[in-house]
């Protein structure tokens, strides 16, 4: 039985809408569902297998971790979920600002620090990077208040669905920088947010079933990028997601996400781990250990 992480973001649920499609019928998985911070710590303490999780927390475990060659979650230009809210420009940020960070953050927030140090000449050190309050699934509950509120008197990051929801309250005051973006615009490249990263014991114990799982997950994403309208209808019907139109969860899976791991892809994740190491954010350089 393989233990496969599900992202509870809407970036990611194509690929899983039509996995479990053609997984109706095979019980050799098991899906533990979560934000990207929670499948982290699940990854690491073995509690799951494999999961589609942080391009950082690979960087941190490569070591101990397969991924699967051309499946990522990744940015083409704009990315639309990954927002810094401001209430003033980021070249007006004293040296000694406090940036709020949401709990459910690995990635963003490590390419926050490097669009700082590297666009804007910003020392990090200087910086404080407060993390909000989550519950125990590292989930930040924005609870009753309007997106207005939860982003008012601050700067802060957000990501996923609730950025998607935010994005649409700020007030006319607040500035909102995409760090998709600005990475597309400093650098020329895609962003890799997330690898469908393999706890290598796993693996070693289980090839067979990974492989069968890789051929599924490959044959996922083919169809997904075919069939977003039958997978918009399925997850629109849910009261939870009606912050969003189907215009506009088609145009964000379209035009601003790619499931590849290509080569342009690969250049960004490695240009991305180049800047970590330079800025002394990691210790050293991680090879991609694909299966």
């Amino acid at each position: 039985m393989i233990r496969i992480g599900e992202i509870n973001y809407l970036n990611v649920y194509p690929i899983y809408y039509y996995l479990k499609k053609a997984l109706k019928n095979d019980n050799f998985m098991n899906f533990v569902p979560g934000n990207p911070a929670f499948l982290n710590r699940e990854l690491g303490t073995g509690n799951i297998d494999i999961s589609p999780s942080s391009s950082f927390y690979y960087i941190l475990n490569y070591k101990y971790s397969h991924i699967f060659p051309n499946l990522s979650i990744s940015s083409k230009k704009k990315v639309k979920s990954i927002y810094l809210f401001s209430p003033k420009q980021v070249e007006d940020f004293n040296e000694n600002e406090t940036i709020y960070v949401t709990p459910e953050t690995l990635t963003s927030i490590n390419l926050l620090k490097v669009l700082l140090a590297e666009m804007y000449k910003m020392d990090l050190n200087k910086i404080k990077f407060t993390t909000l309050k989550s519950n125990d699934a590292l989930e930040l509950e924005l609870g009753a208040v309007s997106g207005g509120q939860a982003i008012k008197d601050g700067i802060f990051l957000h990501i996923g669905n609730n950025a998607l929801k935010l994005i649409k309250h700020i007030p006319e005051d607040c500035f909102a920088y995409d760090l998709a973006d600005l990475w597309y615009k400093y650098t020329g490249y895609p962003f890799v947010f997330a690898l469908f990263i393999i706890n290598k014991k796993a693996y070693d114990k289980n090839k067979n079933e990974f492989d069968i799982l890789y051929e599924f997950l490959i044959e996922s994403k083919k169809t997904a990028v075919l069939g977003f309208r039958e997978a918009a209808l399925s997850i629109l019907e849910l009261d939870e997601y009606k912050f969003i139109s189907y215009e506009e969860l088609i145009d964000y899976w379209t035009e601003c996400l790619s499931f590849d791991f290509g080569k342009n892809e690969i250049r960004g994740f490695n240009l991305y781990s180049e800047l970590l190491y330079k800025n002394k954010l990691i210790s050293s350089i991680p090879e991609l250990n694909f299966v």
